[in-house]
């Protein structure tokens, strides 16, 4: 579950360092909801669209705002307070809490750690045979556009065993010494990166179809014409050359492009 803070400009740049691993506040209603797991979205006061996700990992709860600081004082006020005495009576000042509420709710040290994103990743590979490319043509759910084969990972495996074993499993092809061409970040309403491929050299019998579609083999030259995924159609240019490539996509519900960018590697 995902909750909203607002925090003070110097609290949230030690947040974005990784040197502020407590927040201290009052343990009112709001705060009573929070769980071990949750993530807290911080705002900056001066500029709420500023914002960072950190991951609530520990909480502690304490009669009084001096308990609460006398927990973690060397470790989280030292280098701005000579006591406890002092923090607590900045608490006061900087009008962070009062008596009332701390008498009536108690104090909350919520113990965090950056929110770290979990990225959809995948891997495909063009393969090029007599200068055409062999490419998956979908039938249903992306609107007949084409793709070369691939896929998502699978536990324990190296993009490189991905790619081999998702390119046989769509072609009844073995890939020979696939070449890795670079990789392309995505986002929209979740993010990932497609580890991609280029390789000249096979093994097995082509599959007649894929679960996903018909399988192609298209003109090299046609790739730049033919439907493609927006993101692919802008690396096309990119692949079989000695450079790696690498890009970065921000699209829209529909896989379109907002922004990119590609640069050589």
């Amino acid at each position: 579950m995902k909750h909203t803070m607002k925090i003070n400009d110097n609290a949230f740049e030690r947040m974005k360092k990784g040197t502020k691993k407590r927040e201290y506040r009052v343990n009112d209603e709001k705060r009573q909801q929070i769980r071990v797991g949750d993530i807290i979205e911080f705002h900056k006061i001066s500029n709420p669209e500023e914002k960072i996700l950190m991951d609530v990992k520990c909480i502690d709860c304490f009669k009084s705002l001096e308990e609460a600081i006398s927990s973690h004082f060397e470790e989280d006020f030292s280098d701005r307070h000579s006591d406890i005495e002092s923090t607590v009576n900045s608490f006061y000042q900087k009008g962070y809490c009062n008596d009332e509420e701390i008498k009536d709710n108690g104090m909350v040290v919520f113990e965090i750690k950056k929110h770290r994103i979990a990225h959809l990743n995948s891997t495909a590979c063009y393969l090029k045979k007599d200068n055409k490319v062999l490419m998956i043509k979908f039938a249903k759910k992306w609107g007949h556009v084409y793709a070369p084969p691939g896929g998502k990972f699978e536990e324990g495996e190296t993009p490189l065993d991905c790619v081999i074993r998702e390119f046989y499993e769509e072609t009844g092809l073995k890939l020979v010494n696939p070449r890795f061409q670079g990789m392309s970040y995505w986002k929209d309403k979740d993010e990932g990166i497609i580890f991609i491929y280029t390789a000249e050299d096979y093994e097995g019998d082509l599959t007649l179809t894929s679960e996903e579609g018909e399988l192609e083999w298209i003109d090299f030259d046609e790739l730049k014409v033919i439907p493609q995924f927006d993101q692919n159609k802008k690396f096309t240019p990119y692949l079989f050359k000695d450079e790696l490539f690498e890009g970065k996509f921000l699209l829209n519900s529909k896989c379109e492009v907002l922004d990119f960018s590609i640069r050589n590697m």
